[in-house]
C-alpha cells in the first residue's frame, strides 16, 4: 500500500484502490503508473488471485494524465521514455481485469477504465475524453478502443467535441459491461471477480487471449501511431498556451 494506492483482497479477487491522496483527483503521475504496474504484476504472481478490480473513490475514479508533469515533458522526452506504455499493462494483463468506475473517469482516466476487460459504471458517471480542449489527444488507447467499441459516430463526438457521457449512456453504447447504482459499482465488480474465478483458470486465459487478438490486432498499429502523436503534439504552442492557463485557474482560489 502507498498513500495514493490501497491493495485488498476479497477471497480471489485482489482491489486496487486509487485513494484520492494526496490529490483527490487520482491523477495519473508517473509514480501512480509504476506503484498500478507493480500491484499488478505481484496480483499476477499470486496463484490465489483470479480477477484484479481497479476502483477509485465514490466521486473520482482519475481525471487521467498529471498535468502537472506532462506541461514540462518535451517530445523527444516523452518518446525515449516510452510515455503512455505503463498503463498499456493493463491492457495485457494475465489476469482479468474489471474496472469500478465512480464519479469521474476523464481522459487518461477513462482510458485506464477501457484497458480493462470489463467496466462496471455507476449510472451517474462522468466519463469524457476532453484533451482536445486543452491542446493535446488521448494517448492510451482511447480514440482506438472507443472506435472499436461504441464506433465512428460516438468516438468523433466524444473526442472532437469533448461530450461526455453518463455511465447509462456508456452502458447503451456498448462502453460498460454492467450499469449500476454508484453504492453497488465496487460490489458488483467483485462479484462478476468471483463468478470469473469459479470458471476454469486455463480456459478464462485462453479466451481472454481470443478476445484479446480479435480487438486489438487490426488496431495495433494505430495504437502506436496514437501514442507517437500525443508525444509529438507535446511540443506545440497551443499545448503549451492551454496546458498552463489550465493549470493556473486551477490554482487560483475559488
Amino acid at each position: 500500500m502507498t498513500e495514493h494506492l490501497a491493495i485488498t483482497t476479497d477471497g480471489p479477487v485482489r482491489i486496487l484502490t486509487m485513494t484520492g491522496q494526496p490529490r483527490r483527483g487520482n491523477p495519473l503521475s508517473d509514480r501512480m503508473a509504476k506503484d498500478l504496474v507493480a500491484a499488478l504484476v505481484e496480483a499476477e504472481q499470486d496463484d490465489s488471485i483470479h480477477a484484479v478490480v481497479l476502483a477509485g473513490t465514490p466521486t473520482h475514479f482519475s481525471v487521467g494524465a498529471d498535468l502537472t508533469e506532462v506541461h514540462h515533458k518535451t517530445a523527444i522526452e516523452a518518446v525515449l521514455a516510452d510515455w503512455l506504455e505503463e498503463f498499456d499493462r493493463f491492457a495485457h494483463a494475465r489476469k482479468p481485469t474489471i474496472a469500478a468506475v465512480r464519479g469521474h473517469a476523464v481522459g487518461g482516466g477513462f482510458e485506464l477504465a477501457l484497458s480493462c476487460d470489463l467496466m462496471v459504471c455507476a449510472e451517474d458517471a462522468n466519463l469524457a475524453l476532453p484533451e482536445t480542449g486543452i491542446g493535446v489527444i488521448a494517448g492510451q488507447g482511447g480514440t482506438q478502443r472507443i472506435l472499436h467499441l461504441a464506433g465512428r459516430a460516438i468516438a468523433a463526438d466524444l473526442i472532437l467535441t469533448g461530450r461526455a457521457l453518463t455511465g447509462a449512456e456508456a452502458g447503451a453504447h456498448g462502453i460498460a459491461a454492467r450499469v449500476v447504482p454508484a453504492d453497488q459499482v465496487l460490489g458488483k465488480a467483485i462479484e462478476l471477480g468471483k463468478k470469473i474465478a469459479e470458471r476454469s483458470p486455463p480456459a478464462i486465459r485462453f479466451a481472454r487471449e481470443v478476445l484479446r487478438e480479435a480487438a486489438e490486432d487490426p488496431i495495433r498499429q494505430s495504437l502506436k501511431l496514437e501514442r507517437l502523436l500525443a508525444s509529438l503534439i507535446l511540443d506545440t504552442p497551443e499545448r503549451k498556451e492551454r496546458v498552463g492557463a489550465f493549470l493556473n485557474r486551477k490554482s487560483k482560489p475559488a
